[in-house]
């Protein structure tokens, strides 16, 4: 498979066949936002699903193709009931990533509407139920959603790089 880099330079102009052709919102190769969020809660919380409803195999974050998974840590457990038993991130506003001295604070920008990409397992290639899962207790308003889409903060400082790591502390509001 031939993969190429692209690099995306905030301030370039989007293509001009696009819908957003007027704006420059800095977003480039994405829909909705440049990053998609997704926790370890709301996986457990799908295969919780899948099992009781006998729908084959549990699925992993790689099913949805999340650029960030977070896991809260124990004092996150404190959370309300209801965040700990769905999806903590439909109820997060913002997110700081932080790595060494440096922090990126990102904004909920909304909810992913999912499609029927998520039913390929991307090990084998083979069609699962991932979708039909979700839509039992996932829908809104004739859309499945999973997942939350940030894009970065006016407040974040210019910078050249900001490396997001396995094991960064990431804090919710």
């Amino acid at each position: 498979v031939r993969c190429w880099l692209a690099r995306h330079h905030v301030g370039s102009k989007p293509n001009a066949a696009s819908s957003r052709s007027e704006r420059d919102d800095g977003l480039a190769y994405s829909n909705e936002a440049s990053l998609l969020l997704l926790s370890h809660n709301s996986i457990t919380a799908l295969n919780s699903v899948i099992s009781s409803q006998g729908w084959g195999q549990q699925v992993v974050s790689r099913h949805f193709r999340p650029n960030i998974v977070v896991s809260s840590s124990s004092d996150a457990q404190k959370d309300t009931e209801q965040q700990l038993a769905s999806n903590p991130e439909d109820f997060w506003n913002k997110i700081c990533i932080k790595n060494g001295n440096n922090t990126l604070e990102l904004n909920a920008v909304g909810k992913c509407a999912r499609c029927q990409m998520v039913d390929i397992d991307p090990d084998s290639g083979m069609k699962g139920n991932t979708l039909r899962a979700l839509a039992e207790y996932r829908r809104e308003r004739g859309k499945i959603l999973f997942g939350t889409f940030f894009s970065g903060n006016s407040k974040n400082e210019p910078r050249d790089v900001f490396w997001i790591e396995e094991g960064n502390e990431v804090c919710a509001s």
